[in-house]
């Protein structure tokens, strides 16, 4: 049980966003709850299979936060981690039951029609934010004038090489959803401030559309920026926005 205080920190905007790069298969994925605290945004890979991994996962994991967040009987399928928040417990079988849905999905098929996905979700309790992550999805929280990563892509190269910047070297994730029977998802618990901003992002973002987002002044003019931004995207990215 989460020691934080439940008074909702109040959310100023909730704005989310997808670009079409040079990929002509949009597999990105998200959904939104405001009313629950719920954020989910999935990259999916393998083509139109991979939209399929990405739309599944986003739902089932959905589907399960929203019955067992914020329950305090609530019993939970998978796993319990005494380090984590009840929010960050339901989130670790989020993950796993989303995973378990997409891998149950891709049993008999042929690995051009079986797809995968990254996903990150988010759980927000009182000021309590809690995350969790398998794949090559990020999040940057903006405090003030700075900007730090969160929750970042676990990766061979990023484990050796703690200097890794953003973008270098060859990226390739060690887990994603719906390709192993089991995974370890990362977990991350912050507590937010008024003023904070958040930005959950697919591997396409990158830093210099990241930035842009972050010096506008609100999302009345995010539609403009995103349209300007498009052609110079290789890749097709996707965000969630949160200003508070």
């Amino acid at each position: 049980m989460s020691g934080w205080s439940k008074q909702r920190l109040a959310l100023n905007f909730a704005e989310a966003f997808q670009v079409q790069g040079a990929n002509p298969v949009q597999e990105d994925y998200f959904e939104i709850n405001v009313d629950r605290g719920i954020f989910l945004l999935a990259d999916g890979f393998g083509g139109s299979a991979g939209r399929e991994a990405a739309e599944l996962a986003v739902k089932s994991a959905r589907k399960f936060m929203e019955q067992e967040a914020g329950d305090l009987d609530a019993t939970l399928p998978f796993e319990l981690r005494p380090y984590y928040s009840l929010a960050g417990n339901v989130l670790l079988n989020a993950i796993a039951f989303a995973n378990q849905t997409v891998f149950q999905r891709n049993q008999g098929r042929s690995w051009e029609h079986s797809g995968g996905a990254s996903l990150i979700a988010g759980y927000l309790e009182g000021k309590l934010l809690s995350v969790a992550q398998v794949g090559a999805c990020r999040l940057h929280l903006k405090r003030e004038r700075q900007m730090k990563q969160v929750a970042a892509p676990k990766t061979l190269l990023s484990q050796v090489n703690p200097f890794l910047e953003e973008g270098e070297g060859d990226f390739i994730p060690l887990m994603s959803i719906g390709t192993t029977r089991r995974l370890e998802p990362e977990i991350v618990e912050v507590e937010l401030k008024a003023g904070d901003q958040l930005f959950f992002e697919t591997a396409g973002v990158g830093k210099r559309l990241r930035e842009a987002v972050g010096r506008i002044a609100g999302p009345s003019v995010l539609s403009q920026l995103v349209d300007e931004a498009q052609p110079g995207l290789q890749a097709n990215a996707s965000m969630i926005w949160l200003g508070f």
